[in-house]
């Protein structure tokens, strides 16, 4: 995929976190129950803080700028399915982490592959209906505002962030990443601020 945008960019790593889930869970008895537990819980808070920077920060922008007022409606609509898996999700996986076994593991992987059918959906919907146009308003005053707004209410989790974008990133994910901020800013925030994800949940995937 061409990354036009970070929101792309963040998609992909939430594929990946899915993707590593998705195997951990199917091979596991019980025994990484922990371990998959801060894992999920970075992956559970990084969907709703990104989603609801999409509800409350850039959807009310895309419709003042006059984005299509159905499609935006049909992707409101897949965020509550979203809302609802995760909430499934996340009650199995905190099951699967109070009592690890065979099967807890096994009931835990069946709710993230439905998160996962529900999410990837509405990603490649909001890929193929929203992306072009919403790269095309990049340098619209409301769309810089937007970016503002989003860095300035997530100064403090920003290492974990790009710590976790970058965790499996490929070439075109990374150059994006590098277009959005000075290497040596990335560089710092991914060493220094991503210190406790490589710590606690990098090193879960290696």
């Amino acid at each position: 995929m061409e990354h036009k945008t970070l929101n792309t960019v963040i998609h992909a790593a939430f594929r990946r976190d899915l993707g590593r889930f998705d195997a951990a869970l199917d091979a596991d008895d019980g025994a990484l129950a922990d371990r998959l537990g801060v894992a999920w819980d970075n992956f559970a808070a990084q969907l709703r803080q990104h989603h609801e920077d999409e509800e409350t920060i850039f959807w009310p922008a895309f419709r003042e700028l006059g984005f299509d007022p159905v499609i935006a409606a049909e992707l409101d609509s897949e965020h509550q399915r979203m809302v609802d898996a995760l909430r499934e999700a996340d009650a199995r996986m905190q099951a699967y982490r109070a009592a690890p076994s065979a099967t807890s593991a096994a009931t835990a992987r069946n709710a993230v592959v439905e998160l996962g059918r529900v999410l990837t959906n509405h990603l490649e919907h909001e890929e193929h209906d929203l992306e072009p146009w919403a790269a095309q308003q990049h340098d619209t005053p409301q769309l810089q505002a937007c970016a503002k707004a989003v860095r300035k209410a997530h100064q403090h989790g920003a290492g974990t962030f790009f710590a976790w974008l970058s965790d499996g990133a490929g070439p075109e994910e990374t150059a994006m990443m590098k277009r959005q901020m000075p290497a040596p800013v990335l560089w710092g925030l991914t060493t220094f601020g991503g210190r406790g994800y490589r710590k606690r949940i990098a090193s879960t995937w290696a």
